[in-house]
């Protein structure tokens, strides 16, 4: 299936549709200014994706997002990994939705980094929590973000941070800011480094 293009010209959710029907084992390939994207296929059916910082159904939902960048199908190519095994249509649908709940969410919430913790004398009156519930809310000490805390509980981020908004609506919590991702501090230390005896290096 020689099958490669541009998001311009033709949406995500009809290229997997495409490749979906013709029921091909391969790898789709996509490449945006910022990220870079695989869905990996047998027999049509999703079988794993990954995104540079992501995979599985967390990889799908980033990559349904993306409007711009290339793309290319390459047949017969498997992965060793086996994050999804659902219906394409099932994996579109789901992320569809959690994609509509993050917009909502986002007004509140605006990323996975962000740190929540407790409101000091919150106004509330008796609150009922299911058990995840008070999973989620006994990690919150005001350090962790929320994808640090489902990292540790070994939960979807999805999940972790729709439990906080609802926490976060009830009074119960508040959102502190974004916490600066590692990758970032060490950037900004190697910036403010001076420059070693015997010449410039650059770290690897």
């Amino acid at each position: 299936m020689g099958l490669q293009g541009n998001l311009r010209d033709f949406e995500i959710t009809d290229v997997l549709q495409l490749i979906h029907m013709g029921q091909k084992d391969g790898v789709l390939k996509i490449k945006t200014e910022d990220d870079e994207g695989a869905v990996y296929f047998e027999g049509g059916l999703v079988t794993h994706a990954e995104t540079r910082e992501t995979e599985g159904e967390k990889a799908i939902q980033v990559i349904l997002t993306w409007t711009e960048g290339e793309f290319i199908f390459e047949t017969n190519v498997k992965s060793e990994k086996r994050t999804i095994e659902l219906p394409i249509q099932n994996v579109i649908l789901e992320a569809a939705r959690q994609i509509d709940e993050w917009k909502r969410m986002e007004k509140v919430i605006p990323s996975v980094d962000v740190v929540v913790d407790f409101v000091e004398d919150p106004d509330v009156g008796n609150i009922e929590l299911l058990p995840e519930e008070w999973r989620v809310l006994t990690s919150v000490d005001g350090n962790k973000s929320i994808s640090e805390i489902a990292d540790s509980l070994k939960m979807k981020e999805f999940d972790v941070a729709r439990i906080l908004y609802g926490l976060v609506s009830s009074g119960l919590i508040k959102v502190c800011g974004e916490k600066k991702k590692k990758k970032e501090k060490e950037e900004k230390k190697e910036e403010k480094e001076p420059p070693r005896k015997g010449g410039f290096f650059r770290r690897r």
